[in-house]
């Protein structure tokens, strides 16, 4: 064979052997190896904050595959802003592993992802992010802190997912990966404390000290909790306000005004209140255990409010409304008793029913401590009432029902 014959059978072998292995890659995917499907998904990826792990993630859910990564956390945990809009999976992908950098194989539905051979040396600010991160991991962590009735105080050595004080302040000083709320109390975050999230305050200001971190949003709603907090509290007689009804003065004012308030539910909605005494007087263990889950669902009503931002906001409305529940539990209650007072027999109307019954209700309310507590509870047992019989449409239905039916 002559020597030009050889040398073009060489270049050709060598052809082969170089067009081969690109052939069997997907063009624009060095860092991806094996099959992929023939037809490859379309993804979007929208991250502005977030890691290299999270935007592998997001485009392996999005296109249905099983992800599997065995590279080092400081590669993975990287910082990563990424935005592509319907894209092949495969280019989007690309982008991600080569800011690792990564490799990928590809087999059976499955992505398995892998730090590259040549991986770079760290540098000295990677090296310092880890040893913080592990200095982080160290400390102290819990998954939430909510508390309700006190405020919350997140130590410096401290890191939270979710810190919610309810009826309290909430102070910073270690770090918060989510929320910072307090409803009915301020927000403060002291020098080195750090929110990833938004610091809320309903109720409250924030305040951002010289050295804080806050990462989202600074919202405070002041104003609207502790007003209707201190009312609650006030007419219930539990919490901070216990003081004030040392004097008789005070327990008598609050007396009467809670006479006043019943006497004015009772002319505006007297159907209602007669059709729930009934309810009261047939169903009392009934009535009672629907007192009882009222008293035992609120907290945690406002708690699952709480947590979300959403939520917050309608914690005002689920307060005014157990207000009202109790207002008009008063005025039931006060109408049953007063109906069993031997007094004005000929001529005693609900009306007057419920001024008797309010009248020893005043007289009770003079009781330091153990009347608070008679008239708090009788309030909920007719609340109890109201909300089992619907404010009296259920027994209303029941009484309009055929006798057969």
């Amino acid at each position: 064979m002559s020597a030009p014959r050889v040398m073009t059978s060489l270049m050709l072998a060598v052809a082969l052997l170089l067009v081969a292995p690109a052939g069997a890659e997907t063009p624009g995917v060095a860092r991806l190896e094996g099959r992929l499907p023939d037809n490859v998904p379309v993804v979007s990826v929208d991250q502005t904050r977030g890691t290299i792990l999270d935007a592998l993630d997001a485009i392996a859910k999005q296109a249905g595959w099983s992800l599997v990564v065995t590279a080092p956390e400081s590669v993975i945990s990287r910082p990563l802003a990424i935005q592509v809009t319907k894209r092949p999976a495969t280019e989007a992908l690309n982008l991600v592993l080569e800011a690792g950098p990564l490799r990928a194989t590809f087999a059976d539905g499955a992505l398995k992802v892998r730090s590259d051979v040549a991986t770079p040396r760290r540098s000295e600010r990677e090296r310092r992010r880890e040893g913080g991160n592990r200095a982080e991991r160290g400390r102290s962590r819990s998954a939430d802190r909510v508390v309700v009735g006190q405020s919350l105080h997140i130590g410096a050595d401290e890191v939270i997912n979710k810190a919610v004080a309810v009826g309290g302040s909430l102070t910073v000083l270690g770090h918060v990966r989510g929320d910072a709320v307090a409803v009915g109390g301020s927000v403060t975050l002291l020098p080195g404390a750090r929110v990833d999230g938004d610091a809320v305050a309903i109720g409250g200001a924030v305040t951002v000290e010289e050295g804080a971190s806050l990462e989202g949003d600074n919202v405070s709603l002041g104003g609207t909790i502790p007003p209707i907090v201190g009312a609650a509290t006030w007419m219930m007689g539990d919490g901070h306000h216990w003081h004030s009804f040392f004097g008789v003065a005070a327990r008598l004012a609050r007396s009467l005004l809670l006479f006043g308030l019943a006497l004015l539910v009772a002319v505006v909605f007297p159907s209602p209140v007669a059709r729930v005494r009934t309810f009261l007087a047939t169903r009392p263990g009934l009535s009672s255990l629907g007192g009882l889950a009222l008293l035992l669902g609120f907290i945690p009503l406002c708690i699952l409010l709480a947590v979300t931002i959403i939520g917050i906001p309608l914690i005002p409305v689920a307060v005014m409304l157990l207000i009202a529940v109790l207002l008009f539990g008063i005025t039931v209650a006060a109408l049953w008793l007063g109906e069993r007072i031997p007094l004005l027999r000929e001529n005693k109307t609900p009306l007057k029913a419920v001024a008797l019954g309010g009248a020893v209700f005043v007289v009770v309310g003079l009781i330091p401590w153990i009347g608070t507590l008679a008239i708090f509870l009788a309030a909920l047992v007719a609340a109890g009432a109201t909300l089992l019989s619907r404010f009296g449409r259920r027994v209303e239905v029941a009484l309009g029902s055929p006798a057969g039916a």
